[in-house]
């Protein structure tokens, strides 16, 4: 069995997300990257690691967009999480959030307009 290693998305201003992921969503800088080309910035959120690629030359990446529909954080109190982002004026994608199963969920948006969503098991 393989193991994910990390989930890259896709930015279009490596500071300007890395502030969101940091401040908003709490994740830490776990390494960096940077050459003529690109700008790599590792963060970690709990066990995993979300890779944010800024493209210096073509934003969109000639290999046209990806198939990543989302990244979803487990959270333990889906009401607080939502607060802050509601403070940091987020774009949350739902009215309320949804039950599905034993799960209660939010969709928001990213700073490039990526979709992410907290779960919390009920």
């Amino acid at each position: 069995m393989v193991e994910v290693a990390h989930i890259g998305v896709v930015v279009t201003n490596a500071d300007k997300s890395l502030n969101f992921y940091t401040r908003v969503l709490g994740c830490q800088v776990e390494d960096t990257y940077q050459d003529e080309r690109i700008r790599l910035v590792f963060i970690k959120s709990g066990q995993q690691t979300i890779e944010l690629i800024q493209y210096k030359e073509d934003p969109a990446g000639a290999r046209g967009a990806g198939r990543v529909d989302h990244i979803a954080f487990a959270v333990t109190d889906l009401e607080v999480e939502l607060d802050k982002l509601r403070q940091h004026n987020v774009t949350l994608l739902f009215d309320q959030p949804k039950v599905v199963g034993n799960k209660k969920i939010m969709f928001f948006a990213g700073p490039d307009g990526e979709r992410l969503e907290f779960v919390q098991k009920i």
